[in-house]
């Protein structure tokens, strides 16, 4: 059943679909973070699904930030994800940084940032859920 809200208080018989579904609406944001992730998902089997999706999204959150923030959140990402085996981290670096010439060149116009995504396991596949949110389109000056 579609959720429905009311239109107008004196219309209250009145209803239409919270979100209008259009040949114009945008891609569900869980299938354009599968699309971001398609190269580094070709390369892992199923055990691996969950650890892709996890390195895409933040990947894909910090394509937003100026180029000098994204440096240092990258090394601070790789950082954390290569302490149990630092070995990993030249490959991490790589495709991280395929990654976000992939969000430059493909996703140029995808405005939405990941705030929340949930993976489900079923016998035979995945299920990605994604919850996103506008990005600025100014940084915010910090006054630290």
């Amino acid at each position: 059943m579609r959720k429905l809200r009311r239109i107008g208080a004196p219309a209250r018989d009145r209803v239409e679909p919270l979100r209008q579904d259009t040949a114009d609406s945008p891609k569900k944001m869980s299938q354009v973070l599968l699309d971001f992730a398609r190269p580094l998902l070709d390369t892992v089997d199923d055990d691996g699904f969950k650890n892709v999706i996890i390195f895409a999204a933040l990947c894909w959150n910090i394509s937003f930030l100026p180029e000098q923030k994204q440096h240092k959140e990258l090394q601070s990402v790789l950082d954390e994800l290569s302490k149990s085996d630092p070995l990993m981290r030249p490959e991490l670096e790589a495709w991280a940084k395929a990654l976000l010439r992939r969000k430059k060149a493909f996703f140029t116009d995808e405005r939405r940032m990941v705030v929340n995504y949930k993976v489900v396991e079923t016998e035979d596949s995945h299920r990605l859920f994604v919850m996103s949110t506008l990005a600025q389109d100014k940084p915010q000056i910090s006054t630290d």
